[in-house]
């Protein structure tokens, strides 16, 4: 009874592979494999004995070849035994992987995904997705940059309303021979420039946020990468942390790179300011103040009472700093002269274009809505 039980173990292991395999691959047929996978765990759920330990082998066989077909295209490092194992751990505490995806690290460990064709710096944290998802990936760094350039380009285009609302107003103003604009109009200029402040106080704070979560990100994936060479230290300070305390962004972007460099060495100098570039002592010497005052303001803090105009060239101007150092810093640790691919390596100018024809296309869905509603 032992030996049968053990062999319906082994031959669903096998199915529950399938079930990932499937979620996983983008040629494969998800809906064909799930009603394989529910079939055989219905059989040795609800068949007698009997019918399992005579039909057994016949199933095993059958999801044999199929399990060959895929590990041809995803050659295993484990068994399937072990995947299968390792799969299941992923439903555990209420987690849905269907529905969050997987990571590439723990994919990577456990067969080669090459057929994915990834970016070539996929970091150990990167979602891949599954199921209705799957072919497709994501990281959370990338959606904090997305965020940042999303309200830097609102604060372009409110900025832009005002000139053409309040250029409208002046052609109004002068055909009534009026001297001054009338209350009215003012108020709409002033909501007008609150929204270009709003946004732009909130691209300060993107875009710090960005930084911050991307150079976090470089250190947990080098680490869990590289958990077997790294002494205790070392593993502490890619967490972010020091003697059990935390350690600032200033300090961590020093530090990850000497524990990621061949070498040692740190190439982008923030701590010392006689050393430093002109660029990352105003990211930290003027704008990490003024994203602090925009956190949690004080009086007795950097102002954030500014004009329009004035609050869009703090955020042209800390959107640029803010990539040319996260840029700096992955060279430096990498030993390379380009950026990370899986962040389309950090290019200013693409992460505009993107994110402006994005939130055109938004613009053109919400005209079609209001069409339709007038129909």
């Amino acid at each position: 009874m032992k030996n049968i039980e053990k062999q319906v173990n082994l031959t669903f292991n096998k199915a529950v592979y399938l079930q990932l395999m499937a979620a996983l691959d983008p040629i494969s047929d998800w809906s064909k494999i799930k009603d394989i996978v529910i079939s055989t765990h219905s059989f040795f759920k609800e068949s007698p004995k009997e019918e399992i330990t005579e039909k057994i082998e016949e199933i095993d066989s059958y999801l044999s070849k199929i399990v060959e077909q895929f590990q041809l295209r995803f050659p295993p490092k484990k068994s399937v035994d072990e995947i299968a194992d390792s799969w299941n751990s992923c439903f555990k505490n209420d987690k849905n992987p269907f529905q969050n995806g997987v990571t590439f690290g723990w994919l990577n460990e456990l067969m080669n995904i090459d057929e994915l064709k990834l970016y070539k710096d996929v970091p150990y944290h990167f979602k891949i997705g599954l199921v209705a998802h799957k072919g497709f990936g994501g990281v959370e760094e990338d959606f904090l940059l997305k965020d940042a350039f999303h309200v830097l380009i609102e604060a372009h285009k409110y900025y832009d309303l005002l000139n053409t609302y309040a250029e409208k107003e002046k052609i109004k103003q002068i055909a009534a021979d009026r001297i001054e604009f009338d209350k009215n109009t003012y108020r709409n200029i002033s909501d007008i420039k609150f929204e270009i402040s709003s946004y732009a106080r909130l691209g300060i704070i993107s875009f710090y946020a960005f930084l911050e979560g991307f150079v976090n990100s470089v250190g947990y994936s080098y680490r869990k990468n590289n958990i077997d060479r790294l002494n205790p230290n070392e593993k502490e300070i890619l967490e972010g942390l020091k003697n059990g305390r935390h350690i600032s962004l200033r300090q961590k972007l020093e530090k990850f790179q000497r524990i990621i460099r061949k070498d040692k060495k740190v190439i982008l100098i923030t701590t010392d300011n006689a050393q430093t570039e002109f660029f990352v002592n105003e990211f930290f010497n003027v704008y990490e103040n003024l994203r602090n005052s925009s956190v949690h303001f004080s009086p007795t803090k950097e102002p954030i009472w500014m004009k329009p105009d004035d609050w869009l060239e703090k955020i042209n101007d800390f959107s640029k700093i803010t990539l040319k150092i996260a840029l700096q810093f992955w060279k430096s640790c990498y030993e390379t002269d380009e950026g990370p691919y899986y962040l389309n390596q950090l290019d200013y100018d693409d992460f505009y274009k993107r994110s402006k024809n994005r939130l055109e296309s938004i613009v053109d869905i919400k005209n079609e809505i209001r069409k339709l509603a007038e129909t």
